[in-house]
């Protein structure tokens, strides 16, 4: 392997170090709004006695607040990530590059460039200082993977296993079945035995 070769491949650990980062991060992202959107739904939901069309409306908003935290907090920095922006991002945590990284990544791979080779053996050089895990740490992925988890696992309890009427409105909602036996609402009277004087 010659230095180039060495360059890319440090850059492609950058890049992968960032694409683990947005995938927990997406992840994260649209667990905790499954479970934020379900618990108010369920509450507006609850107000109206959970009539059908609140639950069909609830459904729409769902899908539609879920495909957005897709599409924001997955896919666009998915889609923007390649070797140009990772040195970009790099450049930006580490500005003992000084744009050699974000010069190098910008070249013409086809093209024959003189100093390219030294280019490539200065910004190696420096790489050795700017390891992939300080870019996005490793406390980071750990956070955004607990998060994520942590939100997924009380929306499933919510839905399967949730006390009253949160655990029957989001189970309606994300299943179309409620697990509730019975009314969910009783209305007592009780006589009284109050004398008039």
């Amino acid at each position: 392997m010659n230095t180039r070769d060495h360059l890319d491949s440090y850059i492609k650990q950058l890049q992968r170090r960032l694409r683990i980062g947005a995938v927990l991060r997406g992840t994260a992202i649209f667990t905790s709004v499954a479970l934020a959107l379900t618990v108010v739904l369920v509450l507006l939901a609850n107000h109206f006695a959970f009539a059908s069309w609140t639950l069909t409306s609830s459904r729409v908003v769902l899908l539609l607040s879920l495909a957005l935290a897709i599409g924001f907090g997955l896919a666009v920095p998915l889609y923007g990530l390649n070797p140009r922006s990772t040195a970009g991002k790099a450049e930006s945590a580490f500005p003992q590059f000084e744009q050699r990284l974000v010069t190098y990544a910008e070249r013409d791979a086809a093209k024959k460039e003189p100093f390219i080779d030294l280019l490539a053996a200065d910004t190696l050089q420096l790489s050795q200082g700017a390891q992939p895990k300080e870019l996005v740490s490793d406390t980071t992925l750990l956070g955004s993977l607990a998060l994520g988890v942590a939100s997924l696992g009380v929306l499933v309890w919510l839905v399967l296993a949730g006390p009253g009427y949160l655990g029957h409105g989001a189970a309606l909602i994300w299943t179309g079945a409620g697990h509730v036996a019975g009314p969910l609402y009783e209305l007592r009277v009780s006589p009284g035995d109050a004398a008039e004087a």
